[in-house]
């Protein structure tokens, strides 16, 4: 991805450490609150006037189980390995053996 610009720190002053997420415009509060007022101003500064998308965590997360599962796997550890991450013995052959057409 792109970066637009590096984020200058001259702009972050000293005082900004005292402003609270209600203090920002409406549509930086909500940010500010998750991540704090300096992350937002610095997101703020590298996107303004661009539309950043944040696609669903689940799927990416999704992924690095499935990855970690095959790690794990060791041709008999099914069962271990689905109580481990709670899902079925069936899933988790599937993981570990997908059909010919979904093979990574």
């Amino acid at each position: 991805m792109e970066v637009h610009g590096s984020i200058n720190h001259d702009f972050l002053p000293s005082w900004l450490k005292q402003i609270q997420p209600d203090d920002l415009p409406e549509v930086y509060q909500e940010m500010a609150a998750v991540i704090g007022v300096q992350a937002t101003v610095s997101l703020a500064q590298n996107f303004a006037g661009t539309s950043v998308y944040f696609p669903k965590l689940e799927r990416a997360l999704l992924n690095l189980r499935n990855a970690a599962i095959r790690r794990e796997f060791d041709g008999a550890n099914v069962k271990l390995l689905s109580r481990r991450w709670n899902l079925s013995a069936r899933h988790v052959r599937h993981i570990v053996n997908p059909p010919r057409g979904q093979r990574a």
